[in-house]
C-alpha cells in the first residue's frame, strides 16, 4: 500500500504524521529524509524488504514524486511499484501534478490543520492519560498559547500530566510551562533574530542548547513561527480584522496581539530571507554537510 500525502502547511503534514504514528505505534517505522541521495532511500526500503514486509515507510520532502527528469522518475517509478509495502510519503506543495509513475497509488490532499483539530488532539492526549484541565480559562489559556505542531503539543502536554494535581492541571502549572517552554523560548528567539539583536539572540540560543534543546527542533519552530509571522505581515498590510486574519489563517486573536510591535518593525523581505537561510540550512543539516550546532549558531550569528 502506497499513499502520497500532500499539502501547503507543514502544520497540517506534521498533523497528519502524528496521527500515522499514533495508528502503526506498534509497528516498526523508518524515516528517510534523503532529498537528493536516491541509491540510499531506494537501498534502506529493498534491504528491509529482504526480511519482512511489516516494516512502514515515511519518505520526507519527496518533491522527487513532481519531477520528469529521469533520475528522480527512475526512483518514483521503482518506489511505486512496491506495492507490497507500506510507503508513505510526505510532501510539502500546493501542487498535484505527479509525475507518471504515481498513477495507481493512493494521492491524498490534507485539509489545512484548524482549531478544531488542535483541540480533538489536547482532548485526546488528556482522555487517553485520564487527566483534564481544572476548567475552561485554563484549556483555552494552554491552546492559545501552544502551537499548531502536534508533536510538541504533546510534549508540552506530557511535562504537565507530571505535574497535575488530582488528575487537573491547573492555571499555576500550565503559565510556569508557557514561561519555560521551547515556544516562548523560540519567540524570543525569533523576536531577537529579526530585530538583529545579536548579542541577546546568541546568549538565549547558548543556554537553550544547555537546557538539551536540539537544533533541529528550534530550526522547525523557529521556521514554524516565522511562516506564521510571513502570513500576519501581509494580512496586516492588507488590513484584514483580527476576526479575518482568525478565521481565514487560523491565528487567534492573543498571537495577533503578541506581535503587534514586532511586525511593526520587521519588513517582509527580512522574514522570507529569514526563511530561506533556514531551510537551506536544514536541508544541509539532514544532509550530514554541516554540524548542527555550529550550523544554527552561525547562522543567528549572521
Amino acid at each position: 500500500m502506497i499513499t502520497i500525502f500532500y499539502g501547503d502547511d507543514k502544520n497540517t503534514l506534521d498533523y497528519e504524521l502524528y496521527n500515522l504514528i499514533r495508528f502503526h505505534n506498534n509497528t516498526p517505522i523508518q524515516h528517510l529524509y534523503f532529498k537528493d541521495n536516491y541509491d540510499e532511500i531506494l537501498d534502506s526500503v529493498c534491504q528491509m524488504n529482504l526480511f519482512t514486509n511489516d516494516n512502514i515507510f515515511i519518505i520526507h520532502d519527496a518533491a522527487f514524486l513532481l519531477s520528469t527528469k529521469p533520475k528522480e522518475s527512475t526512483l518514483s517509478q521503482k518506489l511505486c511499484s512496491l506495492d507490497e509495502k507500506k510507503i508513505y510519503f510526505f510532501i510539502l506543495t500546493k501542487k498535484n501534478s505527479f509525475n507518471m509513475y504515481t498513477k495507481k497509488v493512493n494521492i491524498k490532499k490534507i485539509a489545512k490543520f484548524s482549531t478544531t483539530n488542535k483541540r480533538t488532539l489536547i482532548n485526546t492526549i488528556l482522555k487517553n492519560n485520564h487527566i483534564d484541565f481544572a476548567d475552561e480559562i485554563t484549556r483555552q489559556y494552554f491552546e492559545n498559547n501552544m502551537t499548531n505542531n502536534p508533536f510538541l503539543i504533546e510534549s508540552e502536554l506530557n511535562k504537565l500530566l507530571l505535574t497535575s494535581n488530582d488528575g487537573l492541571i491547573t492555571k499555576t502549572a500550565v503559565t510556569q510551562l508557557i514561561n519555560n517552554s521551547i515556544e516562548s523560548n523560540v519567540f524570543k528567539l525569533t523576536n531577537y533574530l529579526l530585530l538583529n539583536d545579536k548579542a541577546a539572540l546568541i546568549t538565549l540560543y547558548d543556554n537553550l542548547i544547555i537546557l538539551k534543546y536540539q537544533p533541529i527542533e528550534l530550526i522547525q519552530v523557529i521556521a514554524t513561527q516565522l511562516f506564521n509571522l510571513k502570513l500576519l505581515k501581509i494580512a496586516l498590510d492588507k488590513h484584514y480584522s483580527n476576526t479575518k486574519i482568525e478565521t481565514e489563517l487560523n491565528i487567534n486573536k492573543f498571537v495577533q496581539f503578541s506581535n503587534y510591535d514586532l511586525l511593526k518593525k520587521t519588513s517582509l523581505e527580512k522574514i522570507n530571507q529569514t526563511i530561506i537561510t533556514l531551510s537551506l540550512l536544514d536541508y544541509n543539516i539532514k544532509r550530514g554537510l554541516v554540524n548542527p550546532y555550529q550550523g544554527l549558531k552561525l547562522m543567528l550569528a549572521k
